[in-house]
């Protein structure tokens, strides 16, 4: 409702704030909007900074021990930490906590093998990793459906006159197309043998997303943007590989479909999309994902109700 009409606007960041917003609620189950704002803000700045190349290089050359000791991490990071403690907290002292069912509440009631509950330290680590990988990799993936979509008037109206299995098909074909990660990691606990060659337990693979999903023997016409081949054919297990695959697939994979799902039925209903510039835009890292270089900028008008 608040998007601005009639100007080049970029969707990633808007999106970044509606995922923020989802799995704040998702894991905090925070309804009070002074609290949710203010752990929006510090995240958001940690998640920001943490982003630039400059600083994933630092990070990646020091380690992590390392940077965790650094005055300028520490200053944009404790104020982040001190509100998730203090949402542990104030969750852990709940009379309710046995009836919740945010990501927190359900953490605070697990038991580790030997019966022990987990430290709020642990408890702190397993919450940013939730929110870090549960929200921006989904906004990504959102701009690049938006971003594909008004290239394509013939496949938004039809996602705007709500078919929802095309609509389904749209965000698979995102996915394929622009995967938000290139490639996956695996380490082999036992020798393996593949495309002829054995590899010795311990060795470390990694499958590249973005090269399978451009098979043209897998996918005909590879680079063109075709939702329909996931309604003539399901994705493969081991072909359509966006979230990893086998038993190690990313936990939050039907989570974020379903999310994209919601947020661009919503978002093409409500607004007439037209690109902003007729060029493609091209893949740009930001941190470890691949986005819209432009941020999928489009221009909106509103439609008649």
């Amino acid at each position: 409702e608040r998007w601005p009409v009639g100007e080049p606007h970029a969707a990633r960041p808007a999106m970044q704030r509606i995922t923020l917003e989802v799995i704040l609620r998702t894991v905090f189950g925070v309804q009070d909007d002074s609290r949710r704002a203010r752990l929006s803000d510090a995240l958001s700045r940690a998640f920001e900074w943490g982003s630039k190349p400059r600083r994933m290089a630092m990070m990646a050359a020091l380690g992590p021990h390392r940077v965790t000791e650094r005055g300028l991490f520490r200053r944009v990071i404790d104020p982040a930490d001190e509100l998730i403690y203090e949402e542990i907290h104030r969750h852990r002292d709940a009379p309710d906590l046995a009836e919740r069912d945010d990501v927190l509440s359900l953490l605070l009631q697990a038991r580790h093998e030997d019966g022990s509950a987990m430290t709020d330290v642990e408890l702190r680590d397993e919450l940013m990793t939730l929110l870090v990988a549960g929200h921006e990799t989904t906004a990504s993936a959102l701009a690049w459906a938006v971003e594909r979509l008004v290239r394509h008037p013939d496949k938004l109206a039809r996602v705007r006159d709500g078919d929802e299995e095309y609509l389904d098909a749209v965000c698979k074909e995102t996915l394929r197309l622009r995967p938000i990660l290139a490639l996956v990691l695996r380490r082999l606990t036992e020798p393996m043998e593949i495309g002829g060659r054995l590899l010795p337990a311990g060795v470390n693979l990694a499958p590249c997303i973005y090269l399978v999903h451009r098979r043209a023997d897998v996918y005909p016409e590879p680079l063109a943007f075709r939702p329909e081949r996931f309604i003539e054919r399901p994705a493969g297990t081991y072909t359509w590989i966006p979230f990893g695959g086998g038993v190690r697939r990313c936990l939050g994979a039907s989570f974020a479909l379903f999310e994209m799902r919601v947020v661009l039925r919503e978002f093409v209903s409500r607004l007439e999309l037209r690109a902003s510039d007729p060029r493609p835009e091209r893949i740009r890292r930001r941190a470890i994902t691949l986005v819209p270089e432009r941020g999928g900028t489009v221009v909106a008008e509103r439609r008649a109700a």
